[in-house]
């Protein structure tokens, strides 16, 4: 399943596996918590996420640019 999340004024498609979309409201959290953390390293690295996919209790957050992702922890 895919949705888009809306995120500071992008839309990002965010895909499920293993997953639901009950995993969103906690996936905005991570995301607001990681942002506040990175703004001072990489300011830029959540504006650059090209897609996200949820597998079980974890969140890829991929960018294109690079071709590279991270993944964090939803719980």
């Amino acid at each position: 399943m895919t949705t888009e999340l809306c995120f500071h004024n992008r839309k990002i498609p965010v895909s499920f596996i293993s997953s639901d979309q009950k995993a969103i409201p906690r996936l905005i959290s991570v995301l607001e918590n990681t942002r506040s953390r990175t703004e001072s390293s990489d300011p830029s690295y959540l504006n650059q996420i090209e897609r996200i996919e949820i597998i079980g209790n974890n969140a890829i957050l991929h960018r294109s640019e690079e071709n590279d992702s991270i993944q964090l922890p939803l719980y």
